[in-house]
């Protein structure tokens, strides 16, 4: 009979160590179906506005401070279009400069230094190693002309 309580003692324990076990995998499994709700949520909203138009003080905070005696803040920002803009012309001027280094005669490169062929190669976006001698500079311009 002793025998008998023994096992079921011991049928008891290891009921109550799976009950434990499988409480935990819940757990752990709610957390990461969170974190993926989470993750899922964080890409699928939209980036923020940068179009949005920033707050417009009122006035009667401006006549207040304009009584201190202090100037005025004056909003110096510039436009995220007029950025735009005047990158995209400059993009236009390099590009318009690789053209002219591209048309050029592969024999005016040797006559350049190692500083102005870097600075080709980094127009072109041609990546080079800052130990490279004056002969490999030369052939990776004209391996891009």
């Amino acid at each position: 009979m002793e025998f008998f309580h023994g096992v079921v003692a011991l049928v008891a324990g290891i009921v109550l160590i799976l009950t434990g076990l499988v409480a935990w995998m819940y757990i752990q499994q709610s957390r990461m179906a969170q974190a993926i709700n989470a993750l899922a949520v964080a890409v699928t909203t939209p980036p923020p506005s940068f179009l949005s138009h920033p707050p417009v003080q009122e006035p009667v905070e401006q006549e207040h401070e304009q009584e201190q005696g202090e100037p005025p803040i004056t909003d110096d920002r510039v436009s995220v279009h007029d950025v735009d803009a005047e990158h995209e012309h400059e993009h236009e001027e390099e590009q318009e400069q690789e053209q002219g280094v591209i048309g050029e005669d592969i024999s005016d490169f040797s006559g350049k230094t190692v500083a102005q062929l870097r600075d080709l190669l980094t127009a072109k976006g041609i990546p080079y190693s800052k130990s490279d001698k004056k002969p490999v500079l030369l052939s990776l311009v004209q391996a891009a002309a």
